[in-house]
């Protein structure tokens, strides 16, 4: 409230009624705004609260929900989530797309650059000691040594190889990738038949290839009476005009390799019926037919290995495998061969030939 007394006194003199009467007017205004706005707040908060208060209470009063709205909110309920989750699968759907499509082109590119820029090899390696040179070779090969690994194709070049390079038993060509190059890994053929004929020696080798073709006889089993067919080529596989002594070659030399006879240095197949062997140039070996050779092979192994001596010079008889036969074969050697038996005494006849039954 104005202190009227004040204006009075202070300003009274100063003043006209009608101004003193018009200020303190305004006066009396702006107290009663004041006054007006602190009580209007003053509702608000109150009616504020009041509202809260109201909210509170009928929150918890208020009646429960039906079966039926219950049962529509958990369907709008399950609804959401599982747009939710459709929402992710798309989304993860389309990166599993994403991903195999940039797997695709990664894959294009891959194998553009493997056929055109990568895996070019950087040269041939060539393994194996051979009377061949790695020129030879190489040029046998007939390969350049910058060929693309994924586009080269090793097929028919180890053939081409053993045809020029015929003292070669293997060829193999493989391709490296890290570093990129081409091996060639190569293996000396080793002489295992000698077939005379005709004043020439055929050198052959253990797949049936021609070596060479010459007039003196290589370090390996000779073979008489073997009769090759016509226009025999070195580097060529040998046949013979009559196709039974192939047969008969490769049985005889697969029966010596499993009865483990070591020392063979010649069979003559003249006749059929009458086969001869020669073991170290000292023992001769009478097999007849080729029937039961396993068993005849069988005890000559025997018999050279314990029951000959090294130095001996000998004839065994073993066409009739349950009556071997030895003798001497010169007239220095004067005491009879005696061949030690378990089954059978020795029976010396009148020419001073040995006769025993092998063991059984």
């Amino acid at each position: 409230m104005p202190d009227f007394h004040r204006l009075n006194k202070s300003k009274t003199t100063e003043m006209s009624r009608e101004e003193l009467n018009r200020r303190l007017k305004e006066e009396v205004g702006k107290s009663a705004a004041k006054q007006s706005s602190k009580t209007g707040s003053q509702k608000k908060q109150t009616q504020s609260k009041k509202q809260q208060k109201i909210s509170e209470q009928t929150k918890y009063q208020m009646p429960p929900r039906s079966p039926e709205r219950k049962r529509r909110e958990e369907e709008n309920k399950k609804r959401e989530k599982e747009e939710k989750k459709a929402k992710k699968r798309r989304k993860r759907g389309n990166f599993v797309i994403y991903y195999i499509m940039l797997a695709i082109v990664a894959f294009i590119i891959f194998a553009i650059l493997s056929v055109t820029v990568l895996f070019n090899a950087e040269g041939i390696v060539v393994e194996g000691e051979t009377v061949y040179s790695d020129e030879e070779i190489i040029a046998a090969s007939r390969l350049k040594g910058d060929e693309n690994l994924i586009r080269m194709t090793t097929f028919g070049i180890d053939k081409r190889i053993l045809k020029e390079l015929v003292s070669l038993d293997s060829a193999v060509v493989t391709k490296e990738f890290f570093p990129p190059h081409i091996k060639i890994t190569v293996t000396p053929a080793e002489p295992m038949v000698n077939f005379y004929y005709a004043g020439k020696n055929y050198v052959i080798y253990h797949v049936g290839r021609v070596m060479q073709i010459e007039s003196s006889a290589a370090d390996c089993m000779e073979v008489i009476g073997y009769q090759p067919g016509d226009n025999v080529v070195i580097g060529d596989y040998i046949t013979a005009a009559n196709p039974e002594q192939d047969d008969m070659v490769r049985e005889i030399n697969s029966c010596i390799e499993l009865a483990e006879i070591e020392g063979i240095t010649k069979l003559d197949i003249s006749d059929s019926l009458n086969i001869i062997l020669t073991y170290e140039d000292r023992v001769v070996i009478y097999l007849g037919s080729i029937l039961q050779l396993e068993e005849k092979l069988t005890i000559v192994k025997e018999l050279v290995t314990n029951h000959i001596a090294p130095t001996e010079r000998v004839s065994l008889n073993v066409s009739n495998p349950e009556r071997v036969v030895q003798r001497p074969l010169t007239p220095l050697v004067t005491s009879l061969v005696t061949t030690t038996t378990t089954t059978a005494p020795e029976e010396v006849p009148e020419d001073g030939e040995t006769t025993a039954a092998p063991e059984e």
